[in-house]
């Protein structure tokens, strides 16, 4: 499924949103926004073209994302959301960045956070680094099966929408960390409920 969702979804709307025509820009972020359900966290502001402002802060940070400052990134992000918008949206921080870098950001969502809390991982209540640590720990726990599910790929690329790649191009994308944490976010998006 993720590998479809890449190939069709993810992939790009991140190339659209960071590329330098401003129209498309802003077009795929208006698409990001609903595919990722935060479109919520953003009212409309009329003395602006809608979401403008909340991509203008995403695009303006320029900091290298490492281990050591993405939590501090993230969380920077979401108040300078609330400064614009009144909302603390980390899920949104979380989501837009994730896009633009990838790993070593973890998306914030309440399903994700739903199915750590039910399996004994001990989530803070509206806390990114406590999230965050327990999300990695739950990935950890559970890498052997994700590595081998992302490997299998391969054998079912004809039968996906990634199907004109390569091998090679596959498994590029599947054997990479960030790839293989969406593949977990989307696990634990549906098992939510278990």
């Amino acid at each position: 499924m993720y590998l479809n969702d890449w190939h069709f979804w993810d992939s790009p709307l991140s190339e659209r949103i960071f590329a330098s025509n401003e129209e498309d820009s802003l077009s795929a972020f208006h698409s990001a926004a609903k595919y990722y359900k935060v479109t919520r966290n953003f009212p409309i502001d009329k003395t602006e073209a809608r979401l403008q402002g909340a991509l203008d802060l995403v695009r303006s940070d320029s900091s290298k994302i490492a281990e050591n400052n993405v939590c501090e990134i993230v969380n920077n992000l979401a108040k300078e959301f609330e400064r614009r918008y009144g909302k603390n949206a980390v899920s949104a921080a979380s989501k837009f960045l994730w896009l633009r870098h990838k790993s070593p950001v973890v998306i914030f969502d309440s399903r994700a956070k739903k199915w750590l809390s039910r399996n004994g991982y001990k989530v803070p209540a509206n806390n990114y680094e406590g999230y965050r640590e327990q999300w990695l720990t739950a990935f950890s726990d559970n890498s052997k099966k994700i590595k081998e599910a992302c490997a299998a790929l391969t054998t079912v690329l004809d039968f996906s929408m990634a199907f004109e790649s390569s091998t090679e191009e596959v498994v590029s994308v599947t054997t990479s960390t960030w790839f293989q944490e969406r593949v977990f976010d989307k696990y634990l998006w549906f098992n939510a409920g278990n």
